[in-house]
């Protein structure tokens, strides 16, 4: 189904479910398997049959920076390399979850062919920011070329929905293979696999890859894979009144000052604000003090927010966070400064519990909750 997209967050912002593209039986043969068809097969033979089953990968179009680059392109590198085109946006966990992954590919197979080009097409005005984008590149030490998709051009040229979502693109310019959201990494790896093994024989090199498949992530701390999205029973949750649809003690939908009162008691899954609060299209900024309170279930609480040496006051049960501290949460306080995710709680498992922020600053924006 097609659909018109003015700005991609009226559709899904992120979602955690497996889909991949159906494999051709010939081109995209299992590792180990006969592959004498790929090897007398010629280009026009080729591409006569995968235009049947596969779609041709579309160019960048009109992106508003490089990083990493000066220049790079889709359709330069068509028969040259394959091709991984990652959507994501920095402030995204899910995507920051699969970054490692990413990484590792890179080193393991660029030097057999393989281009990794992340797509960055905000959420958020902020992420249209380039400095901010540099700093997230620099933070998690991505090397591959990233390009600013601020018009959303590329996003919508793909028919793009989700964060993340990647598409694998072949020797002869065809999307062999689309993984939305995280997991699977190592079914993605074996199809990258595949589709450079292809690009040597056709060119004719030698199939052999130089690394292994499947090895350790260096980085595990950043993986996903101890994310189990069954057992998280709160959705994301977002204050901006564009899709504040589980704000409980106010007026969604609507922009503008608004004055709340927190209840003494709160039902699960939603939001409840106290104090004064100015609501715009994509956060809800403070306008003194102002305390956020919210039931929720799962075993991480991250929070997109911005401030301006901004302290916001982490409580869970009633009691200043300590044991059950995110990592950005130091004697019960986050410092807010920056355009970003923040890590506020991590549970031992996935439980119940009743959180509640408190900041004295103005300058709070708070645009969404996300959980794992």
């Amino acid at each position: 189904m097609n659909f018109e997209v003015e700005k991609p967050y009226k559709f899904a912002a992120v979602v955690l479910l497996a889909v991949g593209a159906a494999g051709f039986s010939l081109l995209n043969s299992p590792e180990g398997a006969n592959t004498e068809g790929i090897e007398v097969m010629n280009k026009t033979e080729a591409v006569e049959m995968k235009q049947e089953e596969f779609q041709r990968a579309k160019p960048l179009v009109n992106p508003t920076g490089y990083i990493n680059a000066d220049n790079v392109s889709i359709e330069q590198n068509i028969g040259e390399k394959v091709i991984l085109l990652d959507m994501w946006t920095y402030s995204c966990v899910n995507c920051q979850r699969t970054l490692p992954h990413l990484k590792e590919w890179h080193r393991k197979y660029s030097d057999d062919g393989l281009l990794i080009i992340g797509n960055h097409a905000p959420e958020f005005d902020f992420e249209k920011k380039r400095s901010n984008v540099v700093d997230a590149v620099e933070k998690y030490n991505l090397t591959y070329p990233v390009v600013l998709d601020n018009e959303y051009g590329t996003w919508n040229a793909y028919n793009n929905r989700y964060w993340p979502q990647k598409y694998l693109i072949g020797v002869d310019g065809f999307i062999r293979y689309e993984r939305i959201g995280e997991g699977r990494y190592d079914q993605t790896e074996q199809k990258i696999r595949e589709l450079l093994k292809e690009l040597k024989m056709r060119n004719g090199e030698d199939p052999e890859l130089t690394d292994k498949a499947n090895q350790d992530l260096a980085e595990k701390q950043l993986d996903s894979t101890d994310v189990k999205s069954s057992k998280v029973e709160t959705p994301e949750i977002y204050f901006g009144s564009l899709r504040n649809s589980y704000l409980a003690n106010g007026q969604n939908g609507t922009t503008g000052a608004q004055s709340f009162t927190l209840p003494e008691q709160a039902e699960k899954n939603q939001l409840y604000l106290g104090g004064e609060w100015n609501i715009e299209e994509e956060f809800a900024q403070t306008n003194s003090s102002g305390q956020i309170l919210l039931r929720y279930e799962s075993k991480r609480v991250n929070m997109v927010l911005e401030g301006e040496n901004t302290s916001v006051r982490v409580y869970q049960d009633g009691e200043l966070v300590s044991e059950a501290s995110g990592r950005d949460v130091e004697n019960g306080t986050v410092s807010v400064n920056d355009e970003q995710l923040y890590n506020l709680i991590e549970n031992d498992g996935y439980e119940e519990h009743r959180l509640r922020l408190e900041s004295e600053d103005k300058s709070l924006k708070a645009y969404t909750f996300t959980f794992g």
